[in-house]
């Protein structure tokens, strides 16, 4: 294959290319190379497609009302998806004609892909001029087109560069609002070499996240796809390339996190496979063989919500299927999945009302919403529930097509509720999502059984490999020894037998006194949360169990100076047996007032349900309140269908085996942050010979997709599903030490060399991801931190240097090197030992290095080595307090020669950091006054108001009120006093949209820092 040195040689073959890849249409070449060049050819298209409305092409006014329609409905990647998907699948922007006529003009339409009057289109190298002062002009290399608006962004590089490189690209156009305008309707970027490409929903700059930029797969290959001709055939190409930006996308209106998700190769497969099957089910054949299509196993973690949502919303729209039901295995995750399903359904408005995803209160409303006449629409229920209705009610239907999703399949295996419930709907097609199907017949009917053959399969060792979840580093350990040889796997089991550590209150301790030990390594110093699940065997109550655990943690905990926020959830009892009443109390008497103190809530007995979800609330730190739970104590709760990305350990006091195990392990395994979270993290406290042999007989089956065809033989674990021992974490460790040794001079100094600052950059992230695993180990803790750094070939003086003065230096150098600001870098530095950061000593070293300064009685080798020392302390604050760790460093690097009354003294220093970022906002608000030209003093105030109560990232809170807009009509008019040029030849329109946008960014930049 031809290497491509030059990238606008590689851009251009890209562009070439696209005109000859596809079905029935092709993209073809625009040579326009402007934004007014790209807007005109939007209005010919919009012309071109409302011929049978519009009598001769668009005005200037009418079509400054489109333009306008258009950029107030795509201020975010989320609007944008919205509008594109319209009401009903048609996008529609309604104006008034010259001659007073109102008419509604068609833009997109969802069900005219690769197909219709659709317009397909490609241009590069479109100029963007900067939107925010002080920004470079830019130029976009390839831009795709459907009816004349960008959708598909792609960022080339040569080869010689990496993907990542053109991510970043696309990251610093975020950053630059450059996604703004006509290109506001971008869906997806990509980011290409000739050897690797990624791709990724849009986004805004503080939710981009690369981790979420995805590589192709053919349907069944283990390895992505690398070339860029390949991967242009089968994802840039028409109809598939339109699928993925319009039927492969979901709108994700959660409130307070809207965003747009494009789906993962693995998703778009199955989805295909369901719905190409659903279109030609003969609903007619009653037979229980022709109702099942079959099951998908992706494994849990990988976005199963999303694919099953996605199947059922395109199986709705099928012309031979009435309804779509949802079946949820547990009444308890009913609510939370129509809420999922709720906030993806495209047809809702902005506050999750209307839509066609309905849920159902009772019986009589289930039955009335499955005999209505309503089509398409989605019904989420529970399988109980659905039972109930047919077994009590003796409801049947023989008139309509339904379609049966159900969630958590395996758990569908055991039990006749379904096969009731088949029989019931004599014309219905039933799917099943599991991530661990049962293909064991001895333990009942297997899932192929139920819903049939599988129809494909996604499981643990892919997901770890695409990086869509985290392997496992799991420990065992024992409180008491010696006893395994000497029983029976029965002996062990505890769903058929009490064990000696049932009830056992000296194993309790133990247990205990570990997890509070190694808290803080395994917790990230509380970053991160866990679950703790015990087990009474031999069919005796576990409740009291729990208690134990519960109650030993208060007593241990009780002259910490932070204990752990712990609470305990389990079902209350009312079987009437021996357990009842002793379950009861624990739950009245002990567990709702502790938790009620704690958090200052109210509930009582006859508010379990609600209790159970406050503590869902805070272990998933969704808690409106900002107060979370540590550690929750659990028997069964919120060991499957749970999702934390906060939640990295799971404590285990019982023997898991087989689907439970799985299940269990995978709520530790969610992406969050890969360098403080490299893995999920479980600790077996029972039997640990037979715990390690049920683990890795369950991860055989799982983590290989040959399980569903050979019935569960397989007897090897893929290598990346376990995290490594710590030995070879260690050695790995120093040999990144070596180089960074080599690289930096023994530890002198930063690289002169751009290339060389690169890799040291490199080498420093790869440290820190190995740093952070080896400290999670519990042998860090055991071996101490100053043994450990020799082992990796650091000493203290070292170490300082390398995680303070050199990751700081480096971290500007490249940050000049991509053209962006040292903040925006992902570099957050892990040091060997953790540093107590204390104030007082802080402002000490800061009052003194300004005093000596001053007096220059420092020889600059000493004033460098107590700026040092500051940088190390700065380092160490930046996972609590990053903000005030940047306020220093721009203390430090300001000119405050107007600003300090010498000599500075240490108790001062608070107040000449917070009077000196104040004076910055100010500078800042006052240089943003100037250059848009804002005259009223009335105004200057509100502007200044606005940004002080602006949020990170919220795009609508500035425009809350009516002061903005006042603002703006005085600016208007008063913005020929503007210091900026560019500024004063501006339009009203232009003048309105631009200082909005400018304004977003510089409340944003602000609160960056403040």
């Amino acid at each position: 294959m031809a290497k491509y040195k030059k990238e606008i040689l590689f851009e251009n073959h890209l562009k070439e290319y696209l005109t000859h890849v596809g079905g029935t249409k092709q993209w073809k070449k625009l040579d326009i190379k402007t934004t007014d060049g790209l807007w005109n050819n939007f209005r010919k298209i919009v012309y071109q497609l409302n011929q049978d409305k519009l009598d001769q092409p668009l005005s200037n006014d009418e079509f400054n009302q489109v333009k306008k329609q258009l950029l107030v409905q795509t201020k975010t990647p989320y609007d944008a998806g919205v509008f594109l998907y319209g009401v009903g699948g048609k996008s529609q922007i309604d104006i008034d004609r010259d001659d007073g006529k109102h008419v509604f003009l068609t833009i997109f339409v969802q069900d005219q892909i690769g197909a219709g009057n659709t317009v397909y289109q490609v241009v590069n190298q479109i100029q963007r001029q900067h939107v925010l002062t002080g920004k470079h002009d830019r130029r976009f290399d390839t831009t795709l087109l459907i009816n004349g608006l960008p959708i598909i962004q792609i960022e080339e590089k040569a080869d010689g560069h990496s993907a990542k490189e053109a991510l970043n690209q696309m990251h610093q156009y975020e950053y630059e609002d450059q996604y703004s305008g006509i290109f506001s309707t971008v869906q997806i970027l990509v980011a290409m070499t000739p050897h690797d490409v990624r791709y990724m929903a849009n986004t805004n700059s503080d939710d981009f996240n690369t981790d979420f930029a995805f590589q192709w797969k053919l349907n069944g290959h283990k390895n992505p796809i690398m070339d860029w001709r390949e991967f242009t055939d089968h994802f840039l190409s028409i109809p598939m390339a339109h699928k993925m930006a319009t039927n492969f996308m979901i709108l994700d209106n959660t409130p307070n996190h809207q965003s747009i998700k494009v789906m993962r190769y693995y998703q778009v497969y199955a989805t295909e496979k369901i719905i190409n099957k659903l279109e030609y089910h003969d609903f007619s054949d009653t037979t229980d063989s022709n109702k099942k299509v079959g099951y998908i196993w992706h494994t849990t973690g990988s976005g199963k919500t999303i694919s099953s949502f996605k199947t059922a919303f395109l199986a709705s729209r099928l012309p031979n299927v009435d309804k779509v039901v949802f079946l949820v295995d547990r009444v308890a995750l009913t609510d939370q999945t129509f809420d999922e399903y709720r906030a993806y359904d495209p047809n809702t408005s902005d506050n999750n009302k209307g839509g066609i995803v309905d849920s159902t209160n009772n019986t009589y409303d289930l039955k009335r919403k499955l005999r209505s006449k309503k089509k398409n629409d989605i019904i989420v229920t529970s399988t109980q529930k659905m039972y109930r209705l047919i077994y009590h009610n003796r409801f049947s239907m023989d008139q309509k097509n339904i379609v049966f999703i159900v969630d958590e399949a395996h758990r569908s295996t055991s039990g006749d509720m379904l096969a009731h419930i088949k029989n019931a709907f004599k014309h219905s097609a039933w799917v099943g999502y599991t991530g661990t199907p049962n293909f064991n017949p001895d333990k009942g009917l297997t899932t192929e059984d139920v819903f049939g053959p599988c129809l494909h399969q996604y499981v643990i060792s892919d997901a770890i490999a695409d990086h869509n979840v985290l392997g496992f580093k799991v420990d065992f350990q024992t409180t008491i020894p010696d006893k395994e040889d000497k029983l029976s796997h029965d002996d062990m089991d505890d769903n058929i037998k009490s064990s000696v550590y049932d009830m056992n209150p000296a194993h309790v301790k133990s247990v205990v006194h570990d997890v509070l030990k190694y808290w803080d390594n395994r917790s990230v110093n509380g970053k991160y949360n866990a679950l703790f699940t015990t087990h009474v065997g031999g069919g005796k109550a576990s409740t009291p169990m729990a208690m134990m655990y519960y109650n030993e943690f208060k007593q241990q905990m009780k002259d910490m100076d932070r204990p752990l926020q712990i609470a305990v959830t389990f079902s209350q009892n009312t079987t009437n047996n021996d357990a009842q009443l002793e379950t009861n109390k624990a739950i009245s008497d002990e567990i709702l007032p502790d938790y009620n103190k704690r958090f200052h809530t109210h509930f009582d007995d006859t508010q379990i349900s609600e209790y159970f979800s406050d503590v869902v609330s805070r272990l998933n730190r969704t808690a409106s309140d900002g107060r979370y739970l540590d550690l929750v104590i659990v028997i069964n709760q919120l060991l499957t269908g749970f999702d934390a990305p906060y939640l990295n350990t799971l404590y285990v006091d019982r023997t898991l085996q087989g689907a439970n195990l799985i299940q269990a392990y995978s709520r530790t395994n969610r992406i969050q942050n890969m360098q403080y979270k490299p893995y999920g993290h479980i600790v077996n406290y029972r039997w640990p010979s037979y715990s390690e042999k049920l683990m890795k007989h369950a991860l055989a089956i799982y983590s290989n997709p040959a399980s569903a065809k050979i019935h569960a033989k397989a007897k090897k674990i893929s290598n990346n599903v376990l995290a490594k021992p710590f030995n070879e974490v260690k050695n790995h460790m120093k040999l990144v030490v070596g180089d960074l040794s080599e690289l930096t001079d023994n530890f002198k100094g930063e690289p002169k060399s751009e290339a060389k600052q690169e890799q040291a950059f490199k080498e420093l992230n790869t440290y820190n991801h190995l740093m952070s695993q080896m400290k999670q180990y519990d042998e860090f803790k055991d071996r101490g931190t100053n043994k450990v750094m020799h082992e990796i070939g650091l000493n203290e003086d070292n170490e300082a240097r390398l995680t303070g003065p050199i990751a700081d230096h480096l971290k500007s150098d490249v940050a000049k090197q991509h053209h962006v600001e040292p903040i925006d870098l992902n570099l957050k530095m892990e040091h060997v030992k953790e540093v107590t950061v204390n104030y007082d000593y802080l402002h000490q070293l800061i009052a003194e290095y300004f005093n000596h300064v001053h007096d220059k009685d420092l020889q600059a080798k000493e004033l460098s080595h107590l700026k040092d020392i500051i940088y190390k302390y700065l380092e160490s604050m930046e996972t609590k307090d990053y903000k005030y760790a940047d306020q220093i460093k721009k203390l430090l690097n300001d000119d405050l020669t107007n600003e300090i009354k010498y000599p500075l003294k240490p108790n001062q220093v608070d107040h000449l950091i917070k009077h000196h970022i104040q004076s910055w906002k100010m500078n800042q608000i006052k240089s943003f006054i100037h250059q848009w030209g804002v005259q009223n003093s009335q105004d200057k105030n509100d502007l200044s108001k606005l940004i002080e109560q602006h949020q990170l990232g919220n795009d609508k809170d500035l425009g809350s009120s009516n002061k903005l807009e006042d603002i703006v009509k005085h600016g208007q008019i008063d913005h020929q006093n503007a210091s900026d040029s560019d500024v004063k030849k501006l339009s009203p329109i232009k003048y309105h949209n631009r200082f909005i946008d400018a304004l977003k960014h510089l409340a944003d930049k602000i609160k960056k820092h403040i």
